[in-house]
């Protein structure tokens, strides 16, 4: 099969796209590099450097496509908090730009990276899934939004989408 992988140069998505290679599928990356580095990316992948926040640049990429891992972020919440337009742009306006051109080019899943911060700082530990979230910082609203965007992706488009909130994720390459 053949997966595109956005953020593929980054510390989780890097990840990802060994996994695939490992299962022994076709592996494609998006990554613009402002935060993943090329040197993460694994040696079998194929790698377009192109930024999701444009979706001229990255609609052909997803031609043929079987499945989409969306990793590709600005994940620092200061950084949000300092420079929330661009992190909008990437984190809201790139989102919907994947979800639109996994549409458009026929695909069946897209695998979103959403983040547990989406829960904001009021409730108890531990969190759980029942929660309702309530974000508060521009990181955690843009992730949030990514959600919902999948949410009205899978009702509109017939796009099937899962979300994962991850969860203080560490380890080699971080």
């Amino acid at each position: 099969m053949k997966y595109l992988v956005t953020g593929g140069a980054g510390f989780i998505g890097s990840h990802v796209v060994d996994a695939l290679i490992e299962c022994g599928e076709e592996v494609h990356v998006i990554d613009n590099f402002l935060t993943g580095k090329r040197e993460r990316v694994n040696k079998s992948a194929i790698i377009h450097e192109a930024d999701i926040r444009s979706s001229e640049e990255i609609t052909p990429l997803f031609q043929g496509v079987d499945g989409v891992f969306h990793l590709a972020a600005q994940p620092r919440m200061q950084f949000s908090i300092d420079h929330p337009k661009l992190t909008n742009d990437i984190n809201v306006t790139g989102t919907l730009n994947v979800l639109l051109a996994a549409r458009d080019a026929g695909g069946k899943r897209v695998v979103y990276s959403a983040s547990s911060s989406a829960y904001g700082p009021n409730h108890p530990m531990p969190l759980h899934e029942n929660m309702v979230p309530e974000p508060v910082i521009p990181y955690a609203i843009q992730k949030r939004v990514g959600e919902q965007y999948c949410a009205m992706a899978s009702r509109f488009y017939g796009l099937e989408t899962v979300c994962l909130r991850y969860f203080n994720v560490y380890g080699p390459r971080q």
